[in-house]
């Protein structure tokens, strides 16, 4: 392992090498999340440009260690993880650059460092008007949003839909460009997604064929009218029935956004200021934090006119369900908890619950059709599953463009091996559970992926396992 990491420090700098052994906080959770029997992290590497990057890849190739590119800081990522010996993890956050906002064309450039936080930050002081969509924090990579296929709050939160364009870096060292980026002398690479050919942009997210080296996403301008409302259903056949009304909202798009649907106590354990512990039954949390059993986030952006009318379609429809309680924007200065939902849909960065600092968690997310039955079954697996230990879990519907994703978060003490284990065992258990009802896993986290080949067929594997053959013949990347 010492010279594995002398080699390194020769090739890269010193500076661009972190030995493991010397237990940095900032990177503590990789050994937490990707030791075990047969593989090890020993170093993290933060190439300072695309020359050292190269470098690293070209060199790996014949070395006894396999490479792991993190895509967003304290996050474990879903690529896969190489399955045996040392493993030395690639940081980009150094490749930080904004290389070009097109006010015009609405998108940016930008290179697999930068955060939400910094694309922000640079739409504000060079007073341009667009939103910036984010999935948890604002210190996630913007890249990483996109390799992983998170989902944001706003209309444009399918990340890797409104990505337009990609560098990659491939095993062998070599830059290729995706879309009109591989035609000559063309200025549509962050305009037209799909390019000439066959579509490869894709095979780049959740995946370890290849590193990002950069990468094009548009840009939302803010709506000249944004109305965020929340409806607080009293019970589950209330939520049943709007997410059945919501479904023709979002084929229509007549609600654009990813609408949100959580009970209290998920709700509660996310934004709320309470210990874990004190968050109470989903009852409790409803009564203590003024908040529907179950409620449903959503917004309306248009011309002014437009949204008025919208607005009287969605009185209308929701108004129906019997006990519902509609929230506005102003209803914020009064509900802590709607006021930390509105700013995600709004694109405006949101605090969590301060005590969950203290925790770590391991995320897979289930896909099924907008369906109130489907909602309600999930919940049901969920509140059946085995859970000795008392995990908490996080839980949310997000309804996005055909599809209703059951999003959890399985919570677990960070730095606690044995809580993290049993987190692993409850994932394990949620994702055959899910599957064996036709709700087929489309978000996990790397150390959990095994779990999902499990149950996956066979004929996706086989071809994944063929173009992984191909793009990465030496197994660089594991």
């Amino acid at each position: 392992m010492k010279n594995i990491i002398e080699n390194l420090g020769a090739l890269l700098g010193a500076d661009n090498v972190i030995s493991l052994s010397n237990k940095p906080a900032e990177y503590q959770f990789l050994p937490d999340r990707i030791n075990n029997a047969d593989r090890e992290v020993i170093a993290v590497v933060t190439p300072s440009n695309l020359d050292e990057l190269q470098k690293l890849l070209v060199s790996s190739t014949d070395k006894s260690y396999s490479l792991f590119n993190l895509l967003s800081p304290g996050e474990i990522n879903t690529a896969p993880i190489p399955e045996k010996g040392p493993i030395v993890v690639i940081d980009l956050k150094k490749l930080n650059s904004i290389i070009e906002v097109n006010t015009k064309a609405a998108y940016a450039l930008i290179e697999p460092g930068v955060s939400y936080a910094q694309l922000n930050q640079y739409l504000e002081t060079n007073n341009i008007p667009f939103i910036v969509d984010f999935d948890k924090n604002s210190t996630q990579s913007v890249s990483g949003g996109i390799s992983n296929r998170s989902y944001g709050y706003t209309p444009y939160g399918d990340h890797l839909m409104m990505q337009c364009g990609m560098e990659v870096m491939l095993a062998s060292g070599r830059l290729i460009r995706t879309g009109m980026g591989a035609m000559p002398d063309s200025e549509s690479w962050q305009l037209f997604k799909y390019g000439f050919g066959p579509y490869v942009d894709g095979t780049f997210t959740q995946s370890s064929l290849g590193i990002i080296t950069k990468v094009g996403i548009w840009l939302m301008p803010k709506a000249p009218a944004y109305k965020p409302f929340a409806l607080q259903l009293p019970n589950e056949a209330a939520m049943n029935q709007a997410v059945e009304i919501m479904r023709g909202m979002k084929i229509n798009m007549l609600v654009p956004n990813t609408v949100t649907v959580a009970s209290a106590q998920s709700d509660a354990l996310q934004f709320s200021n309470d210990k874990l512990e004190k968050v109470g039954n989903n009852d409790e949390a409803a009564k203590k934090h003024q908040l529907g059993t179950w409620n449903m986030y959503g917004a309306l952006y248009n011309m002014p006119a437009n949204v008025d009318f919208l607005w009287q379609a969605i009185n209308s429809a929701f108004g129906q369900i019997e006990g519902v309680k509609f929230l506005t924007q102003e209803a914020t200065a009064s509900n802590p908890v709607w006021a930390q939902r509105e700013m995600k849909m709004d694109g405006k960065f949101n605090a969590i619950n301060p005590h969950l600092a203290g925790y770590s968690s391991i995320n897979v997310h289930f896909a099924s059709p907008i369906d109130g039955e489907d909602a309600v079954k999930m919940d049901e697996l969920l509140q059946k599953v085995s859970n000795p230990a008392e995990l908490n879990i996080i839980s949310q519907f997000a309804l996005t463009w055909r599809t209703m994703m059951n999003q959890l978060q399985i919570l677990y003490p960070t730095g606690n091996a044995e809580k993290l284990t049993q987190a692993r065992q409850l994932a394990k258990q949620l994702i055959d559970d899910f599957s064996a009802q036709g709700y087929p896993t489309c978000l996990v986290d790397a150390d959990m992926q095994e779990a999902v080949d499990a149950v996956s067929l066979d004929g996706l594997k086989t071809l994944k396992k063929r173009v992984k053959k191909a793009l990465d013949p030496q197994s660089v990347f594991g």
